[in-house]
């Protein structure tokens, strides 16, 4: 995908935007090629057709199978937790002790791990 980016709208040096191209929806997508590119080289209307059909071809597919991925690490958490039996605090310990660099985040967030249920919500 960087190389296209690179070949066909001159972009060699990409933004952390386009470097995470799976967490943008086809218009952060557009605007940051466009932002990227600058008012000395606009996008045609048929760059901005291409980009937004390389989107839906490569990174729509890829945002599915991100959340795919996620509901199933979401699930297989939920499932180790009740082989093991763990209670609401033990899970809560758990994740108030996780590191950092955990692959996901709580279900519910760090403030309802914490007992801060006031602002925190479900997701």
């Amino acid at each position: 995908m960087l190389d296209w980016l690179r070949v066909e709208y001159a972009i060699e040096k990409p933004s952390n935007k386009l470097l995470s191209a799976a967490d943008l929806v086809s218009d952060t997508w557009v605007g940051e090629v466009k932002r990227i590119r600058g008012k000395k080289l606009p996008l045609t209307a048929a760059g901005v057709r291409t980009l937004r059909d390389e989107y839906i071809r490569t990174i729509a597919p890829a945002r599915a199978l991100a959340a795919e991925t996620l509901t199933l690490e979401r699930t297989l958490s939920d499932l180790v937790n009740q082989a093991y039996a763990l209670t609401p605090a033990e899970i809560a310990l758990m994740w108030q002790t996780a590191p950092s660099r955990m692959p996901i985040a709580p279900r519910w967030g760090i403030a309802w791990c914490t007992g801060d249920r006031s602002t925190a919500t479900r997701s």
